[in-house]
């Protein structure tokens, strides 16, 4: 079944103020009605979102280019609460990687260890899914991935960003860019 928002004169979900006629008077309409909170939906799902993305590089020990941690900040202009931060770590060498997702806004340009960023651009999303491109990257695989000692949050970042181009949200020479400007920071008077 399909909905419209479009509905027929005098059943609008909104009160009508231009239309007076003398049989039949207008009351404003309830704001606990259906009709109002269908409105509401459609008002939210409908309207198109920026969330902006930033990745932050980090200097390792020893600072050589396979060291350097990164992590991937999300914010909007259009939504103020929105501050979510995704990457990866583990405990050591032969430990799992973890998923980690913090909550809040951070200026990552803070730690002493920071070593710079990219502006990776923006993604739009519908009003009603605004999480959608934390989370897409927040699911990036991570299982097993110890076994793989060339494998770190650097990959984990970058596919994560690549899942953003397969569902959509962004393109393959975005993605391209955005790869090759991080690969330049991270190299960056790296050691060795």
């Amino acid at each position: 079944m399909m909905m419209s928002s479009v509905r027929s004169a005098g059943q609008g979900p909104f009160f009508d103020t231009t239309t007076t006629t003398t049989t039949k008077s207008h009351a404003a309409p309830n704001p606990d009605s259906p009709e109002i909170e269908l409105a509401s939906e459609f008002a939210v799902s409908d309207r198109l979102l920026t969330v902006c993305l930033t990745i932050f590089v980090f200097r390792g020990q020893p600072d050589t280019y396979y060291n350097r941690h990164v992590l991937l900040y999300f914010s909007s202009p259009d939504e103020p609460a929105l501050h979510e931060t995704v990457h990866t770590q583990r405990e050591d060498e032969t430990a799992p990687w973890n998923v980690y997702r913090l909550h809040g806004k951070t200026d990552w340009s803070e730690p002493p260890n920071y070593h710079a960023h990219v502006n990776a651009g923006a993604v739009l999303v519908r009003g009603d899914d605004i999480m959608a491109p934390v989370a897409l990257v927040a699911a990036t695989p991570v299982a097993g991935r110890h076994k793989d000692g060339g494998w770190n949050c650097q990959n984990f970042v970058l596919e994560g960003l690549q899942a953003l181009v397969h569902h959509g949200l962004q393109t393959q020479d975005w993605y391209d860019a955005v790869e090759e400007e991080l690969l330049d920071k991270v190299i960056e008077e790296a050691v060795g």
